[in-house]
């Protein structure tokens, strides 16, 4: 009773006059409301849109009387999140008892700090359980912590307090082992952020890294330690193109966490995506496909999770050669409202996408109704502006960036704009790609390409001239790492089949790139 009337005391003392939950009155003329229903909907993108719409159209994101409410409004949104519900599909119990456990032992912090230790202690003792049962190590430590003190100063129980005292150490060594997995993993994937190119230096690092972590992953059975060890020990084998590694790694993974009470969906759906491209790269489609089913709920709508299954289901289609498939993918990721909330790096993936995708439709290998070909504003002109960051990685985005262009001048049957943009082609190769390298396959499909110029531009007569680097491409397999798949998203050999198929009929864009556009556009110049 001591903790009830702790509670009331200081809820009585400190209560506001109403509590303000939003988005639960759709017919509310409250402006919080108004504006939570507008966001919702998405009819204001920017803090600009926001403040014309309340404050006049002159105004903007920076007027005084918008910022204010703004902030008020924020405050209002966190007080709200407090109240979600916690029992739809979206949680597991492990996702459930993150969001308890986490709201607890907040409220412990503050319940301790306005003296409340009664309250504080019923709600550590309640918390501890769980929190112990889902290896929530930062949280065990803080409610052993105040449980320690607890019987130490306020009802002396020293068996109790030796209890809390080796829970506290235990935790803080796997906490310690935690944040030096963390570190190295994170040391292994910052390359990849802004460059797709092939990082073979990657399986070495990963390995020694590997190695100091076994002795700890062996001690304690630790979910969030062994979570970032497999993420490396994935990373060891992608690295080097070993997709039969890479399936075994993720598929060992999947099975220790499918048995741990603390996995979340979402951790299952990141060994589940790396397995979807190494079972893709290896042909075996079927077996992907069972593990696009598998991961299809696991990930959150339009959470990065689910736009990650998405990218690894779009590639898995276009190796099939299922391409209207691949469109359905490609519009059910582009057209969710939190699409341009993903980072930079992860949109310009999803622009080489497309650009695959509008080769497809300018093939003739996706049909889409009327109504959706009005919305393509597609240039190929203006496409190398709309990826910095790729068109600066020389040896790996920007290689399908270039070859794309040069597919659709084919297509167009411009074939003098076609032959210069093969001959850059060929002195990008010389520059950045070497024969022999793990690039190999891109060195051998664009000296295919620049072949069709020696034949003219006829079919028959390019496919002998360049059977011999197409045999040469042939022998080495497609290598995607972990995370740089989209270099080589669509298969050359398909693309080759697509170059001759252009050469034999032609085709046109919905929109025509303007000659002079291509001509001039500095951004096509290849360096």
């Amino acid at each position: 009773m001591k903790a009830l009337k702790e509670l009331i005391y200081l809820v009585t003392r400190h209560k506001r006059k109403q509590i303000e939950i939003l988005g639960y009155n759709d017919d509310s003329t409250n402006r919080n409301e108004l504006f939570y229903g507008l966001l919702e909907a998405g009819k204001l993108n920017t803090d600009d849109d926001a403040a014309r719409y309340f404050f006049g159209p002159d105004k903007n994101g920076s007027f005084t009387q918008y910022r204010n409410f703004r902030n008020g409004f924020f405050k209002r949104l966190v007080n709200t999140f407090f109240f979600i519900d916690l029992k739809k599909p979206d949680f597991n119990d492990a996702q459930e008892a993150v969001f308890n456990c986490n709201r607890n032992v907040a409220a412990v912090r503050m319940l301790v700090a306005r003296g409340a230790r009664h309250a504080a202690f019923e709600l550590a003792k309640k918390t501890i359980s769980p929190a112990v049962k889902y290896e929530f190590t930062e949280i065990i430590i803080d409610l052993a912590r105040y449980l320690r003190h607890y019987y130490t100063t306020v009802e002396q129980d020293l068996k109790k307090r030796d209890y809390y005292e080796d829970l506290i150490k235990t935790n803080l060594a796997i906490l310690d082992a935690t944040l030096k997995a963390e570190t190295m993993y994170y040391d292994l994937i910052a390359p990849y952020i802004k460059s797709r190119s092939s990082k073979p230096w990657i399986s070495e690092m990963a390995k020694q890294y590997m190695t100091e972590l076994a002795p700890y992953v062996q001690k304690y059975e630790s979910y969030k330690l062994t979570f970032f060890y497999y993420l490396i020990a994935k990373l060891e084998r992608a690295s080097i193109h070993d997709h039969i590694g890479t399936v075994e790694v993720c598929r060992r993974a999947i099975a220790y966490f499918e048995k741990k009470d603390a996995t979340t969906n979402p951790v299952l759906s990141m060994f589940s995506y790396t397995l979807i491209i190494s079972l893709t790269m290896l042909g075996r489609h079927e077996e992907a496909e069972e593990v696009v089913r598998y991961a299809e709920n696991l990930a959150e709508e339009g959470t990065h999770n689910w736009f990650k299954g998405l990218e690894q289901h779009l590639v898995l289609e276009l190796c099939k050669r299922d391409y209207q498939a691949t469109w359905e993918v490609f519009k059910k990721a582009t057209s969710h409202a939190k699409f341009n909330h993903l980072a930079t790096g992860e949109q310009e993936a999803w622009k080489v996408f497309e650009a695959y995708i509008q080769l497809l439709i300018v093939a003739g290998k996706i049909t889409l109704p009327e109504k959706e070909l009005k919305k393509t504003d597609f240039k190929p002109s203006r496409f190398l502006n709309e990826i910095p960051d790729f068109s600066k990685d020389k040896r790996g985005m920007n290689i399908p960036i270039l070859i794309i262009h040069a597919m659709f001048l084919l297509y167009l049957q411009r074939y003098d704009e076609a032959w210069d943009r093969m001959l850059a082609l060929d002195k990008y190769a010389g520059r950045h790609l070497n024969e022999g390298d793990d690039a190999f396959r891109s060195f051998c499909f664009i000296k295919a390409l620049l072949q069709i110029k020696n034949a003219d531009f006829k079919k028959a007569a390019s496919e002998i001239a360049a059977a011999e680097w197409l045999q040469k491409m042939a022998a080495m397999p497609v290598q995607y790492a972990d995370a740089p798949h989209e270099i080589e998203a669509i298969p050359y050999e398909h693309l080759w089949e697509m170059a001759m198929e252009a050469l034999e009929r032609g085709g046109e864009l919905m929109e025509p790139v303007a000659k002079d556009d291509a001509q001039h556009d500095p951004t096509l110049i290849v360096e």
